[in-house]
Order: C-alpha cells, then structure tokens, then sequence
C-alpha cells in the first residue's frame, strides 16, 4: 500500500493506495468507513475488489476522531464528509493509473450514506455505487434525538455531546436534520447495489428496502448479518461483492 494525503476543506485528508497486479489504467474503487471508524475498516472490504483487480483508495474522513487525517470532530457532519468525497474523487480521477470510465463509490454505514449524497452531483464522473449497511437512518435519527449513544434535545441541540468515543458539535445534529435522504438519493440513476444484514439492529433493513424502491436502478441483496458484519455476514457479504462484481466484467 502506498500512502496518500490531500487538503480538503483546510484540513489533511490521508489514506493509502491498494494497487492490483498488472498494469493499469484500472478499473477504482473508494470505500469509505462508516462513524465511529477509521481505513482498517474499509482495508477489509477494498481487499475483495484489489482481488478483482480494482484498485482501490482507502482512507479517513477528517475529523472522524479516530483515524490518521486531521479535523475537528465538533465541525464533522455527513455533508462534510460529503465534500471531503467528492474532493478524494478529484484526486483519484487525476491520477494516470485509474481508469476514469470505471470508478465505483462504496461505502459502510455512514460512509454508505455520505457515498449515496455524493453519487447524484457526480453522477457523470462515477460508473455505480455500492452501499453496505447503509446509515440512510441517520437523519430521522437527529430528528429524533437519539444517534447511536447521543441522547439530545433534537429541538436544543447542544454545541458538544457524545456518540460512542467521538466529540460531535452542533453541525453533525444540524446538517442531518436538514436532509431528505430519498429525494437526494433518487436523482441517482445509475446502477445501485446495496447489501445489509437482516439482523442490523443498529439500521433497520427497512431503509435499504426503501432505498432500493427510491432507486431508478438498483439492486438489494439481504443476507443474515450484524451492523458491520462483525459476527455475522462477513464471508457471504465477500461473496456477494464478488458475485456482484463478477456479473460486471
């Protein structure tokens, strides 16, 4: 793996290059980590697609509170992480070993999230998205005060709270409030393909069924597992992607 860092929004924006064998261009992917985490997270899925023979792009959103790129966590929300994306895109796109015509945005829990509100405003520079466990829960969750570990008033949102280990402001509350998901995400038309746990206790699959409706072109597939796959729906989850990236070539 070869290390990367770029400025996005006056922070550093690190993470690290996975290159398959062969010579490129090649066809890309970015995984982006869900809330809470960190690239060893999206290191664990990018080794599927590397496989594959994609090259991939793992990294830390900054201000995620527990990674290697800089930021303040009470100023990080998923609209600015969704800016940090579309700036890694940029990146990736420039770079003379990516095959620009096959460029995939995946992304867990909330990157999966921050992946879908990106997809529409860079429709023309990416070939699909693909969502694991999407966090799509996210804004009914600030509206209703109680995100993850974060109990508060949705209608007083204090300057500093907690959720789980990370320091959050009045932005993330904020921001997520603010959103539509399903109108944002609808104006995406090109393929989708979302994989989630029947047993997610922490997203309900509910919103990636909803998600698949909202689609104009996308594709659901469940499998029994956990948030995250951690003790249950890792290997078929590998096997899905693989599948799924098979029916592609």
């Amino acid at each position: 793996m070869k290390i990367f860092s770029i400025p996005s929004q006056g922070n550093k924006l690190r993470g690290f290059i996975m290159k398959p064998e062969g010579k490129g261009p090649y066809k890309t992917v970015i995984v982006s980590h869900g809330f809470g985490s960190n690239f060893m997270i999206s290191y664990t899925y990018a080794k599927v697609f590397v496989k594959k023979g994609y090259c991939a792009f793992i990294y830390d959103f900054p201000g995620a509170g527990n990674g290697i790129s800089s930021g303040d966590t009470t100023k990080m929300s998923v609209l600015t992480e969704k800016r940090d994306l579309i700036n890694l895109l940029e990146y990736v796109r420039s770079q003379d070993y990516v095959d620009n015509d096959h460029i995939i945005l995946a992304g867990c829990s909330q990157g999966g999230m921050v992946s879908a509100l990106a997809a529409p405003e860079v429709e023309d520079k990416i070939e699909r998205i693909m969502l694991y466990y999407p966090a799509l829960c996210i804004p009914d969750d600030a509206r209703r005060g109680v995100m993850i570990t974060a109990h508060i008033d949705p209608d007083n949102i204090p300057e500093k709270y907690y959720a789980i280990n990370v320091k959050l402001g009045r932005p993330y509350a904020e921001d997520a409030q603010s959103l539509d998901p399903w109108k944002e995400i609808s104006q995406f038309s090109k393929p989708v393909w979302i994989i989630q746990g029947k047993e997610d206790r922490l997203v309900k699959i509910e919103y990636s069924r909803k998600a698949a409706e909202c689609y104009p072109n996308a594709t659901l597939t469940e499998i029994h597992g956990d948030h995250g796959f951690l003790l249950l729906g890792t290997r078929r989850s590998d096997k899905e992607t693989r599948k799924y990236l098979d029916s592609l070539a």
